[in-house]
């Protein structure tokens, strides 16, 4: 007869959380860790959450219940607050805002053109665009002096006061024609004054389109074309100048080279005559010298001169 035994499961093991062999010191340590970290995790869930995530191109200002806007400002990254302190992001990339005519090419969705007179009177219509950003260590002072929407309640006022005041000391000429990136570069220094008070820093303004009452732009339309004629004829007149005065001066560069090549010659029968006058036999060597190499059968000499070659000699 078979006995058959009864099987029982092995107990479970359960993990062994005891600091066996840890110092005393060391498990205290632990242990009030662990329990910052729960306190800090119920805080968390409480009041919000205690971790705060700066992105790129941005930096955190922060705001304490207790003691108003701090001055030190997070940077990019994963930073731990306390959570009675808020934070609210701000770009201190670069930003534009732009001020047209054209409907929803703005910030403002309708016409925003900024209209501007010029110093004999006339309205002009600008189309702007200011290119800015925020300087990283004055943020908290933009945050506590103008909040987020710095850009309406500053940036826009003084664009439009300053693109006004430059108009002003302005012809429609000079802000419509050749002189408008000059124009736009005093509205930048304006710009940039305004604002730099304010944490602000104004890189660029473009001066995108100008509108002219009609008759007025025909006539500068008019006016620039006139000029452009005038430029032309100019530089044709130079031209053709440069040109006379080339061949004058190839005629000139002609001249005095044949004069040279005229007193070069004189020069050598000036030479020659006096070598034959001192020496008459010198003709009569040159021809010589002439004729050795050449196939001669019969020569002519003059009868006054006698034999100057040896008939003999073949």
């Amino acid at each position: 007869m078979v006995v058959e035994e009864e099987w029982e499961p092995e107990p479970k093991k359960t993990p062994d959380f005891s600091m066996k062999g840890i110092p005393p010191v060391a498990g205290k340590i632990f242990r009030s860790i662990a329990v910052i970290f729960v306190i800090l995790i119920i805080f968390s869930i409480m009041f919000g959450s205690i971790f705060v995530s700066i992105g790129a191109g941005e930096v955190g200002v922060k705001f304490n219940q207790f003691g108003g806007v701090q001055e030190d400002e997070l940077g990019e990254g994963l930073h731990i607050v306390p959570p009675w302190v808020t934070v609210t992001k701000y770009s201190v990339r670069s930003e534009t805002y732009t001020m047209s005519g054209v409907i929803g090419e703005g910030q403002v969705s309708g016409d925003d053109q900024i209209k501007a007179l010029t110093v004999e009177g006339l309205t002009l219509g600008l189309d702007i665009t200011v290119r800015y950003k925020l300087v990283p260590d004055e943020v908290s002072s933009v945050h506590q002096n103008l909040g987020t929407n710095y850009a309406e309640k500053i940036i826009r006022p003084t664009i439009r006061s300053s693109i006004r005041e430059v108009v002003s000391s302005k012809t429609a000429l000079q802000v419509y024609g050749e002189q408008r990136e000059l124009v736009a570069g005093e509205m930048l220094t304006n710009i940039a004054n305004a604002l730099e008070s304010d944490g602000i820093i104004v890189e660029e303004v473009l001066v995108r389109n100008v509108v002219l009452p009609t008759k007025v732009a025909e006539a500068i339309e008019a006016k620039l074309q006139a000029d452009q004629e005038a430029q032309r004829m100019i530089f044709v007149k130079q031209r053709e100048q440069l040109e006379a005065e080339r061949k004058i001066i190839e005629a000139n560069g002609i001249a005095n080279a044949t004069i040279a090549e005229a007193y070069g010659e004189a020069e050598a029968l000036r030479i020659i005559n006096e070598q034959l006058a001192k020496n008459p036999d010198l003709i009569n060597y040159k021809y010589i010298q002439m004729l050795q190499g050449q196939e001669i059968q019969t020569m002519l000499v003059p009868t006054d001169q006698g034999i100057i070659l040896d008939a003999g000699n073949n």
